[in-house]
């Protein structure tokens, strides 16, 4: 199927008329460039390039920022060099160019070395962060362009990293739809059964969401008329995953549905929290105020679960509540503002609350050598590796085939043995039991000696059956 650049109308649209000249500057010369320049992918560097750019709009009306998209490829032109000092672009919207070409052949899982050069140059500059990500964004949204095996491979990093990134900026639009995008990629057949569960309750779950609104919408200007309120349904990777962490079936999830309750300012916040309570029936122990305690990420918002209204569904609707600031944050990030020298600040401080590769910098303080590192970074999103978890969300990776018995050895090591119970989602497993990706286990240890020679059998790992017979020395 054939596709077209993104027209200039929509990259500058709502924008001065000093910044439409600006970014019309860059779109012609760079159409006039890289328009005959085709990428593997099918699609020509320029048209590519306004793609990143219209994403990039999404969440930042930042003219540069417009322009660096637009024209980010320039370097792969023959005379890409020469070209860069000709386009109409500032010395600092160079410098972002030539910072997008050396990222644009990195993998963050890869090397240790493309990790260091990638965290490198996120800290140098903020705003390439935004632009990466738009770039990855764009290309998960076209990834049918891709081969089959390329595919699997950019969905396995987004997934596993990109989104990350994003949820710790708060782009958390951009989070769901990478998340569901690669989701589908990696585990069509998980995706499906998810998707057909939620078109099975399709009718139900509109029914419910309506009504709820428009009895909110009531009660709630009897004291305000400055008020929004949006319907949401939990994304299908989102669901997986909660299903998977939590032990629970679709119908248990408590925050399937939702509303978000939209208010001017804060004090609004806790006004409307109190109708919702009053007038409907919360669910004890599911109230969260991130408002007096923001998430790591920034985020801000009151959560609390209701039971939706007699005779429409047994479903609970989880009710989110929050300013149009917050919400702004909430969807787009720290974008919303163009704070990039807040994300730099984040960027760089490795204690900070917003630590965007924080599970790779533990990882880096857990093994004692480069080359140690660099082998669990190379194993780190394998195909062949179980993804597990333990009873406090831990996140673990174990070659497969695995059984029980491998994973708590691998986990706890001679203290297994004390082995007493095991149990995997929740339900008390043998040790000889064939452990599958997203599995919980959780392990207790007792005072007595339990180990036996007879345990090494129901190791796969060699390694393990090796520890076993030294713990029986």
């Amino acid at each position: 199927m054939k596709t077209r650049a993104v027209s200039l109308k929509e990259l500058t649209k709502n924008h001065t008329k000093q910044n439409q000249q600006k970014i019309s500057e860059v779109y012609n010369f760079t159409k006039k460039t890289l328009s005959s320049v085709v990428r593997r992918t099918g699609e020509n560097y320029f048209q590519h390039g306004t793609e990143v750019a219209k994403t990039v709009s999404e969440v930042a009306r930042d003219p540069s920022l417009i322009c660096v998209a637009i024209c980010h490829d320039l370097l792969v032109h023959e005379n890409g060099k020469e070209l860069l000092k000709k386009a109409p672009l500032s010395s600092e919207e160079i410098k972002l160019v030539k910072g997008m070409f050396i990222l644009r052949r990195l993998h963050i899982d890869a090397e240790t070395k493309d990790l260091d050069l990638v965290l490198k140059k996120f800290t140098a500059d903020g705003r390439l962060v935004l632009l990466r990500m738009a770039h990855r964004l764009n290309d998960v949204r076209n990834i049918h362009r891709f081969g089959e095996a390329h595919q699997r491979k950019l969905s396995s990093e987004t997934l596993h990293m990109y989104t990350a990134i994003a949820g710790r900026l708060s782009l958390h639009n951009w989070r769901r739809e990478m998340e569901d995008l690669s989701f589908k990629v990696l585990h069509p057949k998980i995706f499906e059964h998810i998707e057909s569960l939620y078109k099975s309750h399709e009718k139900i779950d509109q029914a419910s969401l309506k009504h709820t609104k428009s009895f909110l919408k009531k009660q709630l200007r009897k004291v305000t008329k400055d008020i929004q309120i949006e319907s949401r349904i939990k994304s299908h990777y989102s669901t997986y995953r909660k299903m998977i962490l939590k032990n629970r079936t679709f119908d248990e999830l408590t925050d399937r549905l939702a509303l978000r309750i939209i208010v001017p300012n804060r004090e609004a916040c806790y006004q409307a929290l109190g109708i919702v309570h009053n007038v409907m029936h919360p669910i004890p122990g599911k109230l969260k105020d991130y408002i007096g305690a923001p998430k790591e990420n920034g985020y801000r918002s009151i959560h609390t679960v209701v039971y939706p209204l007699p005779g429409v569904t047994e479903q609970p609707i989880e009710i989110q509540i929050r300013t149009m600031e917050m919400h702004r944050e909430c969807e787009f990030g720290l974008a919303s503002h163009m704070s990039y020298k807040i994300w730099k600040y984040i960027l760089k401080r490795p204690v900070s609350r917003v630590n965007i590769f924080r599970n790779l910098e533990q990882l880096r303080q857990e093994v004692r050598s480069p080359h140690q590192f660099e082998k669990v970074l190379r194993t780190y999103f394998r195909e062949d590796h179980l993804i597990l978890f333990d009873h406090l969300n831990n996140l673990y990776y174990l070659k497969k085939p695995a059984s029980v018995l491998d994973f708590a050895l691998m986990a706890y090591g001679k203290k297994c043995k004390r082995l007493k119970t095991i149990k995997v989602n929740g339900k008390k497993e043998g040790l000889d039991a064939v452990l599958g990706n997203g599995d919980v286990i959780e392990i207790q240890f007792g005072r007595t000696t339990t180990i036996k020679k007879s345990w090494m059998k129901t190791c796969f790992h060699k390694a393990h059956q090796q520890l076993i017979k030294e713990m029986l020395v």
